[in-house]
């Protein structure tokens, strides 16, 4: 079964993200392979979750605090069901400009 591209909400998952998903759910539900996934996901919204940077300097004394190199954090992409309380899903968003 070849990973394909599925459609949550306003995004469109890349076949790594579908494919991280699909192994989520196919935990939680039964699925008939990708199509099951997606016709399972009209269902569902998704929102990207931002990395939060906060400087150590900002937590710390400034005096305190070590110099520290600045990085991106890591994205996620956090799945939910619009109509009623469900499974949330979280995948790591492989678009990490």
């Amino acid at each position: 079964m070849a990973a394909r591209r599925i459609m949550v909400g306003y995004i469109e998952l890349t076949e790594e993200e579908s494919q991280e998903l699909y192994e989520q759910v196919s935990k939680d539900k039964e699925l008939d392979g990708y199509d099951g996934l997606q016709s399972l996901m009209e269902d569902f919204d998704s929102r990207i979750i931002e990395p939060e940077a906060k400087p150590l300097a900002d937590v710390l004394d400034a005096e305190e605090a070590p110099t520290e190199e600045k990085t991106k954090g890591i994205r996620f992409i956090e799945i939910f069901n619009k109509l009623e309380e469900d499974s949330r899903y979280r995948i790591q968003s492989s678009n990490q400009d």
